[in-house]
C-alpha cells in the first residue's frame, strides 16, 4: 500500500524531534534542582542561580564561591496520549500489510471470498491507523553553561543556554478518510453490482482505486513544531538591609537567538530537510528577582523570568509566543539538608502540542558531610487535563569531593521521563 508506511515516518520524526522544541516551561535542566522537583527560586545556589533567580547571587546560604559548571545537559521525552503504545499495537497489527496483500489476492482472483477479505482488511486499516491521529510525542532538550561569583555585595554570574522544546503529532485527514471509504466500496459494487453511499459519484467510477494505486497518495500528514532559544544572559545582584531584612535584588539581561520550526510532513514523504520549516529571531529580554533570608535557615524568593512579552511566527503562520513568567518559592536550609518549595503563580503556555502547565513543585536534599547529596522531590501540574500527567516523582544524586562535583537526576512517570547531568567546580 503506502510508499513509506505511518509508522516508520512515526519513528524517524522521533529520532529527529530531539533537536526541535513549545514555548517553554519555567525550569531548565539543573540536575540539582530537577533532582528536587523543579525547585530552584529560593534554594538554588553558586553560578547555577543565574537560571532560576538572580538575586540569590547576593543571598547564598552556604556556597559563596566561585563556581564553573559545564556543561549542564538534560533531556525529556513525554507521551500524555499513549502515542507510543498506540504505535505498538498498530505495528503489530501489521494492517498496512494485510490490506496490501488482501486488495492483490482481489485483484488477480476478484471472488466473493477475497472481496470480503479486503475490505475487512481496509476496514482493520481504517479503524486501527485513526487511534493514531492527533495524539502528540513531546520532546525537550537542554544544553547549558554558566560561571558565577557570588557574593553578598555584587554577585555576577554569566550563563549560556540552549534550550529546545517541541513535538509530533500525527494527523489523519478526512481526505483519506474518504479514500478508505471509496476503495471499501468500490470492492463491494464489484462483488454485488449494486449502489453506494454517495450518489454524486457512481461507485463503478470508484473501482478504478482498486487498480490505479490511489490509496499510495495519502494526504495525512505528520506536524512538528517547536522552537529552540539560545540564550546568553549577564546576571547582577546586590543585597541591602530594608527594615532589617538583608533583601537582595538581581537582574539578567539575555540576548537571545529564538529558532522556530514547523513542518507537515507528507505520511510518504522518504526525506526530512532539517532546513525546511525554519525561522529566526533576534532578540532581547529580561529576568528579574528579588530574594531574602529570614533567619535560622529560611529563605524566601520569588523571580519574573522573560519580563518583555515576545511572540514568534512560524513559517506555517502558528505563533509561538513567549511571556512572563512569575515564580514563587520558598526554601529551609541546615548544615545537613534543604526543604524547598516553588509555585508558579503563572500559566506556562506551549509553543507546540504539550498542554498548559501550572505547577507546585516540592524537593528535599540530604547532604552528607558536603561529599554526597541525596535528593527526592515531587511537581503537580494544578491545570493538567485527564490525558497529561500531573504528578512528577523526581531523584537526583550529587557527588562533591574536592571542589569537584557531578550531579545526576531522574524525573519521570508512565508518560513523562527526564534525565540531567552537570559537571562542575567550586573554590
Amino acid at each position: 500500500m503506502s510508499k513509506k508506511s505511518f509508522a516508520g515516518l512515526i519513528l524517524s520524526i522521533i529520532c529527529l524531534a530531539p533537536f526541535l522544541v513549545n514555548a517553554a516551561s519555567f525550569g531548565y535542566f539543573d540536575p540539582r534542582s530537577l533532582g528536587m522537583g523543579g525547585t530552584g527560586v529560593a534554594s538554588a545556589n553558586g553560578g547555577n542561580a543565574a537560571y532560576f533567580n538572580p538575586a540569590l547571587l547576593s543571598n547564598d546560604l552556604r556556597n559563596n564561591r566561585f563556581s564553573l559548571e559545564v556543561p549542564i545537559i538534560g533531556v525529556r521525552a513525554a507521551d500524555p496520549e499513549n502515542l507510543s503504545d498506540a504505535l505498538d499495537a498498530y505495528q503489530a497489527g501489521s494492517y498496512e500489510t494485510a490490506a496490501s496483500n488482501a486488495i492483490s489476492t482481489f485483484n488477480t482472483t476478484p471472488n466473493n471470498a477475497n472481496a470480503l477479505a479486503a475490505i475487512g482488511a481496509l476496514q482493520n486499516l481504517q479503524t486501527n491507523i485513526n487511534t493514531l491521529s492527533n495524539k502528540a510525542l513531546i520532546f525537550e532538550a537542554n544544553l547549558g553553561a554558566v560561571i558565577g561569583i557570588p557574593n553578598n555585595r555584587l554577585g555576577i554570574a554569566v550563563m549560556t543556554n540552549q534550550r529546545a522544546i517541541g513535538g509530533a503529532e500525527l494527523n489523519i485527514t478526512a481526505a483519506d478518510n474518504t479514500t478508505f471509504t471509496w476503495y471499501i466500496e468500490g470492492i463491494e459494487f464489484i462483488r454485488t453490482a449494486g449502489t453506494c453511499s454517495d450518489p454524486a459519484t457512481p461507485c463503478a467510477d470508484r473501482t478504478a482505486f482498486i487498480t490505479s494505486g490511489a490509496i499510495d497518495s495519502l494526504t495525512s500528514t505528520v506536524n512538528v513544531r517547536g522552537a529552540v532559544f539560545e540564550e546568553t544572559g549577564l546576571s547582577l545582584a546586590t543585597r541591602l538591609n530594608l527594615f532589617g531584612l538583608p533583601l537582595a535584588f538581581g537582574i539578567t539581561p539575555k540576548s537571545m537567538t529564538v529558532t522556530t520550526f514547523d513542518y507537515a510532513l507528507g505520511v510518504q514523504s522518504a526525506t526530512i530537510d532539517s532546513k525546511l520549516g525554519k525561522r529566526s529571531y533576534s532578540d532581547t529580554n529580561f529576568d528579574v528577582g528579588v530574594a531574602t533570608y529570614l533567619g535560622r535557615g529560611l529563605r524566601v524568593g520569588a523571580v519574573l523570568k522573560n519580563i518583555l512579552e515576545k511572540s514568534y511566527t512560524t513559517v506555517l503562520g502558528n505563533v509561538i509566543e513567549v511571556k512572563p513568567q512569575l515564580r514563587a518559592g520558598i526554601s529551609h536550609t541546615t548544615r545537613w539538608s534543604t526543604l524547598a518549595i516553588d509555585v508558579d503563580v503563572t500559566q506556562n503556555d506551549p509553543s507546540g502540542f504539550e498542554e498548559a502547565t501550572q505547577y507546585i513543585a516540592a524537593g528535599l536534599e540530604f547532604n552528607l558531610f558536603n561529599l554526597m547529596q541525596v535528593r527526592v522531590g515531587q511537581r503537580h501540574n494544578t491545570i493538567a487535563t485527564s490525558t497529561a500527567e500531573q504528578d512528577i516523582t523526581t531523584f537526583g544524586l550529587g557527588l562533591s569531593p574536592f571542589g569537584i562535583h557531578v550531579d545526576l537526576a531522574y524525573a519521570g512517570s508512565s508518560k513523562d521521563q527526564a534525565v540531567a547531568l552537570q559537571l562542575g567546580f567550586k573554590f
